[in-house]
C-alpha cells in the first residue's frame, strides 16, 4: 500500500521540477515582448484562479492577527519581489543559467533558517556553503556579457529573498494549510505587482501576440497554479527532504528545453557548475534529514 503512494509522488516530482524548468524557457519566450514586471504581474494574476479554486475550502480559516505581517512579509518577499527579479534575470541572461541558479534555493532556506530560527549550523552546512559559493563563482567565470553577469547577480538576490520568504512560511505553515499560505502570499503580491506592471506597460514598450498570451497563460495556470498543488501533494506523500532531492532536475530540464526552444548554448562552466551545484542541493538535503532524524529520537 505504501509503494503506490511514493511511486505517485516520484512522478509528480518529475512533472513538477518539469514545470518549473519550462516556466525559465516561458519567461525568455515573452522577455522580448513584455517588460518584467508586466510578465510577474500577469502569471500572478493568472495563478490566483488555480489558486482560490484549490484553497477554496480552507478560505474560512481563521488568521491570528499577529500573523498577519507574515503573510505581508511572504506576499512582497516570495510572490513580488522574488517573481519580479527571476523575470529580470531571465531577461537579462539564458533560461537555463537562471534556472540553475534558482536551484540554489534549498540552500539558501537552510542558511537563512539557522541565522534567522537558530537552527544548528553544522560543518556539513559549512561545506555547503562552500560548494554553493563555488559553484556560483564558476558560473559567473562562464558568463559571456557584462549583461549575462548581471542577469546572474539579480537572481542570485531572488533566491536570497526567497530564502527570507521561506522562513517566514515554515512559521505559517506550522499553522496554516500550506495552500492558503501561498493563496494569501500570492494575493498581497498583486497589491506591489498591479502598480509595477501597470507603470512598466505604460514607460516600456509592450507587444502582444497569441504566442504571448498563450506563454502567459501557461506561466499562471502551470507554472504558478498546477506546480504549487502537485509540490503540495508530493510533500503530503515524502519527506521535504526527499522532494528538495530532486531540485536538481530543474536547471536539467530547463538547458534541455532550452537548448530545444530556445537554441540555447552552454559553457564547461555551466556543466561543472551543474555538478557543483547538484552536489550542494544533495549534501544540504541529506544534512537536514539527518538532523530532522536525530531530533526526533
Amino acid at each position: 500500500m505504501e509503494t503506490k503512494p511514493k511511486g505517485q509522488a516520484f512522478g509528480l516530482l518529475f512533472i513538477t521540477f518539469f514545470i518549473w524548468g519550462s516556466v525559465y524557457v516561458g519567461g525568455k519566450l515573452v522577455a522580448g515582448d513584455l517588460p518584467p514586471a508586466l510578465v510577474a504581474c500577469l502569471r500572478c494574476c493568472t495563478a490566483m484562479v488555480p489558486l482560490l479554486l484549490m484553497a477554496r475550502k480552507h478560505l474560512g480559516c481563521k488568521i491570528d492577527r499577529e500573523d498577519w505581517k507574515y503573510f505581508i512579509l511572504v506576499g512582497c518577499m516570495g510572490y513580488f519581489l522574488t517573481l519580479f527579479l527571476i523575470q529580470l534575470g531571465i531577461s537579462l541572461t539564458g533560461s537555463a543559467m537562471a534556472s540553475l541558479l534558482n536551484a540554489l534555493t534549498p540552500v539558501s532556506v537552510t542558511i537563512l533558517a539557522a541565522l534567522l530560527l537558530k537552527e544548528r549550523i553544522t560543518p556539513i552546512k559549512v561545506l555547503c556553503l562552500v560548494l554553493a559559493l563555488a559553484g556560483t563563482v564558476v558560473i559567473t567565470q562562464g558568463a559571456g556579457s557584462q549583461g549575462e553577469v548581471l542577469g546572474i547577480a539579480v537572481v542570485l538576490l531572488s533566491v536570497v529573498a526567497w530564502g527570507f520568504a521561506s522562513v517566514f512560511m515554515r512559521r505559517l505553515t506550522a499553522k496554516y494549510p500550506a495552500v492558503l499560505v501561498t493563496t494569501y502570499g500570492m494575493a498581497i503580491s498583486l497589491l506591489f505587482h498591479i502598480p509595477a506592471g501597470i507603470f512598466s506597460a505604460v514607460t516600456q514598450p509592450v507587444n502582444v501576440s497569441p504566442k504571448v498570451v498563450l506563454t502567459i497563460l501557461y506561466l499562471g495556470f502551470f507554472g504558478s497554479g498546477f506546480a504549487q498543488f502537485t509540490w503540495t501533494k508530493c510533500l503530503s506523500l515524502l519527506p521535504a527532504s526527499t522532494c528538495s532531492l530532486f531540485y536538481p532536475l530543474q536547471p536539467a530540464f530547463s538547458a534541455l528545453l532550452g537548448a530545444a526552444i530556445l537554441h540555447e548554448t552552454f559553457t564547461p562552466a555551466f556543466f561543472f557548475g551543474l555538478l557543483l551545484i547538484s552536489a550542494d542541493v544533495a549534501l544540504s538535503t541529506w544534512e537536514t534529514q539527518r538532523l530532522s532524524e536525530a531530533a526526533q529520537k
